[in-house]
């Protein structure tokens, strides 16, 4: 066997020659990343074989933490490092990075830093289609801010550049809540107006894409204890003093004990309803005899951040994940999205050091059945 490969330092595109093998999938040299490379997969014939080297382009819809905002502790949206969906590298890895060291073509991360579009008006036209390409999310997105309809109609529009769109398999990451809720320090969230909306614009938004698509992956991610925010805020007597000046997160900002207590108590409520949207949409799916469709809640963030430091949070407003946190919840993801042992979460603790998971020739992603409750979650406060 012979493999020669000539790497540019920092960008992820290598020209490879491979001689005298079948099929032999480029690894990383560099950074975190070790695995191995692997023989070539057999097309999957429903979702439930999907495995990373079938992957061929990614989308994703949220807010101003999948656009990275002040990743790099500047102004802007640090794009092509997004854990979801920026291109990375050996140094910043995030899931389209990890699915490319499989899949011989990765297309839709978004390519470059960018400052926020019409930022007087946010969260309303925050897209660069020529860099962000399939990356629609906006800084400041809410779904009772309309964020869900506007960035499904950047993706439909965004898709046709695309030509072999409907052939690939597609990973589609949503992550849309912290501007929604993080004020919802003082009782239960669903009892809320804004939580109907956000219900319902969930909904809509994967009738949407199940409708309209085939053959697609769509990871529904839940949120961290957003009481560890305002923790480490707090230590900081520069951030205390910037989030007096600004209100930047809602209650985060500002709340006493109690009020954390009942926005950590509502986050879970919220990330339950997320397996519950799982469940419903894999019982629809079913009925519907699509089996080339899975939505799978992704549980790697819940409960965690109690161990979070200053590093966890940009140094420019003290909210905003730094580029490390984002190569964090990219390992983090991608090991969720490859765990099948659903009740220990395969022993996934989303740390600094977090170890990531290498994939087999018989490794499929999770389209398994979700189990959790809103009748047997815990509310107590």
């Amino acid at each position: 066997r012979l493999k020669v490969l000539r790497c540019v330092s920092g960008y992820t595109l290598c020209w490879h020659i491979v001689m005298r093998v079948s099929v032999l999938l480029p690894i990383a040299f560099a950074g975190k990343f070790d695995c191995p490379a692997l023989p070539a997969v057999p097309a999957p014939k429903d979702i439930s074989q999907l495995h990373p080297s079938h992957v061929g382009i990614v989308m994703a819809v949220g807010d101003s933490i999948t656009a990275a905002f002040s990743a790099r502790s500047d102004v802007d949206e640090a794009r092509d490092i997004s854990w979801a969906i920026g291109e990375g590298s050996a140094q910043n890895l995030t899931l389209p990075y990890l699915l490319s060291q499989y899949s011989a073509k990765v297309e839709g991360a978004s390519t470059r830093p960018v400052i926020p579009a019409d930022v007087f008006n946010l969260p309303h036209n925050d897209y660069h289609p020529k860099t962000d390409n399939l990356n629609v999310a906006e800084s400041e997105g809410s779904a009772n801010r309309g964020s869900f309809d506007e960035e499904w109609a950047f993706l439909a529009s965004g898709a046709k550049k695309y030509a072999d769109f409907d052939d690939q398999w597609k990973v589609l990451t949503v992550w849309m809540m912290a501007n929604d809720f993080d004020g919802d320090c003082d009782g239960p969230v669903e009892e809320t107006a804004h939580y109907k909306v956000w219900e319902s614009k969930v909904d809509e938004f994967l009738t949407n894409v199940t409708t309209s698509w085939s053959k697609i992956y769509i990871n529904l991610v839940s949120t961290l204890d957003l009481s560890n925010i305002h923790r480490i805020q707090q230590s900081k007597a520069g951030c205390k003093l910037v989030h007096k000046l600004i209100d930047e997160g809602g209650c985060i900002d500002y709340g006493n004990s109690t009020q954390m207590q009942m926005l950590d108590r509502n986050i879970h409520w919220l990330n339950t309803r997320q397996h519950k949207f799982a469940q419903d949409w894999q019982t629809k799916l079913k009925s519907a005899g699509r089996t080339d469709v899975a939505v799978v809640a992704q549980p790697f963030m819940e409960g965690i951040g109690s161990k979070f430091g200053s590093s966890f949070i940009s140094k420019l407003d003290c909210f905003h994940p730094t580029a490390k946190t984002h190569e964090m919840l990219a390992i983090g993801l991608w090991d969720s999205m490859l765990c099948h042992d659903r009740g220990t979460q395969c022993g996934i603790h989303v740390t600094t050091d977090i170890p990531i998971t290498c994939p087999t020739v018989d490794s499929t992603f999770y389209t398994g059945t979700d189990s959790v409750s809103l009748s047997t979650q815990s509310v107590v406060v």
